[in-house]
């Protein structure tokens, strides 16, 4: 392969490929973790790897379920491959979605302009892309707990507003907003405008008590 051919099948432009090689492109590694390089360099040398590994575990395999069973057998095994290429490929692309989102900075110690609900509604759409897991996803969050995310996404309204989950999630999908460079909803800005301040991490209940599952912390 030609440095050509790679840059062609990683789908990424010369100036960032060579800004990417460049080590004096970045003041640290991570700095380096937003260029597009990063992201299709490391699904293209994890399928590379893969299908490697799969040429070596399934040659003798291959040629016994041809001796046996015939063309049929040799497609059904081509195909569960293609699957399970597919599937790792998926995954190692979440894995690297999170490390990107997780490289930007400036967004810790904010104010928090989405309603428990929100959030809930963006967590299940990002869980619902290919190769995304909750594993994933609460070591996004800060290492959190199962339970901890459990609770908040069976939530109503604002009541787990003192959940640890709330202020990591809005981190979190604050950061992948600015990453992909979309604007504001208009919800978000209904929200700073009607929030001053933002949305209280505190859950008060009668006589003033300040409500926080054991566990968990609260954000001032």
């Amino acid at each position: 392969r030609t440095q050509t051919n790679i840059i062609d099948e990683m789908g990424v432009n010369n100036n960032t490929f060579r800004r990417y090689m460049n080590p004096k492109t970045y003041k640290d590694q991570w700095s380096a973790l937003q260029n597009g390089t990063y992201c299709a360099a490391a699904r293209l040398l994890a399928k590379a790897k893969f299908e490697s590994d799969m040429a070596k575990k399934s040659g003798s395999a291959k040629r016994k379920a041809a001796a046996r069973d015939g063309n049929t057998a040799k497609k059904a095994k081509c195909g569960n491959e293609n699957t399970a290429s597919s599937n790792a490929l998926a995954k190692e692309d979440a894995k690297l979605l999170i490390d990107r989102i997780q490289a930007v900075e400036g967004i810790s110690g904010i104010e928090v302009y989405d309603t428990c609900p929100q959030l809930v509604a963006k967590i299940k759409k990002f869980l619902a892309r290919g190769g995304m897991t909750k594993a994933n996803l609460l070591r996004a969050f800060g290492n959190i707990n199962s339970n901890s995310l459990g609770r908040f996404l069976s939530g109503k309204g604002q009541d787990q507003c003192a959940s640890v989950t709330y202020k990591a999630a809005y981190v979190f999908f604050e950061k992948l907003r600015i990453m992909e460079g979309k604007p504001k909803t208009k919800s978000r800005l209904k929200n700073e405008s009607e929030q001053i301040g933002g949305f209280s991490l505190i859950k008060r209940r009668a006589g003033g008590w300040v409500y926080c599952v054991p566990g968990e912390q609260l954000f001032f």
